[in-house]
């Protein structure tokens, strides 16, 4: 190593603007919606980047949060949020999602268990049709689809690896279906 370059180094890490320490998720969710979260779900938290566990990180789903995700999922030009907020005590765990509207944050919970989200992820779904699994019978349940086309975005929600579904806003209503498993 030239002798310089240890100085030059540590010159450049001073100057970075964001800190390696800095949690990629935390990054990602604007003050008001921190805000409007904690007061509707004091017993729950933001999710950080070590939530998940690094077996999950290094598999098909790379990105910095896995745990977040943001898309214009109403159709209205903003980028709104879908989140998996791990409850404080690490008893109840949601999915959340947070649409942007010019009055503010709406958010709706989608679905709520016991447990962690340490194997979990949340992303971008591209538009498109989407078909329940053939792993498994289809069964109604509220919300639950067979079959969906959408022309939007919408967002996958499943364990790394494994199963997941594909949630979209159709008509003011989230639908889902189950895609893999």
């Amino acid at each position: 190593m030239h002798p310089g370059s240890s100085l030059l180094l540590a010159i450049l890490a001073m100057g970075s603007p964001h800190p390696a320490s800095s949690d990629p998720c935390a990054a990602m969710v604007p003050a008001a919606l921190k805000d409007a979260l904690a007061q509707r779900y004091p017993d729950a938290r933001l999710p950080t980047h070590r939530d998940v566990g690094r077996d999950e990180e290094s598999g098909d789903h790379r990105k910095a949060c896995l745990s977040i995700a943001s898309a214009d999922f109403d159709g209205d030009g903003r980028a709104d949020l879908v989140l998996l907020l791990p409850g404080i005590a690490g008893d109840r765990s949601r999915l959340v999602v947070a649409l942007n509207k010019a009055s503010g944050y709406e958010v709706a919970e989608l679905s709520a268990w016991s447990g962690s989200i340490a194997s979990l992820y949340v992303d971008v779904a591209p538009p498109g049709t989407y078909v329940h699994t053939e792993a498994y019978a289809f069964k109604p349940e509220p919300g639950g689809v067979e079959r969906f086309t959408s022309k939007r975005v919408g967002f996958y929600f499943g364990a790394v690896e494994s199963a997941a579904a594909v949630y979209v806003l159709s008509q003011g209503q989230w639908l889902h279906v189950h895609v893999m498993d």
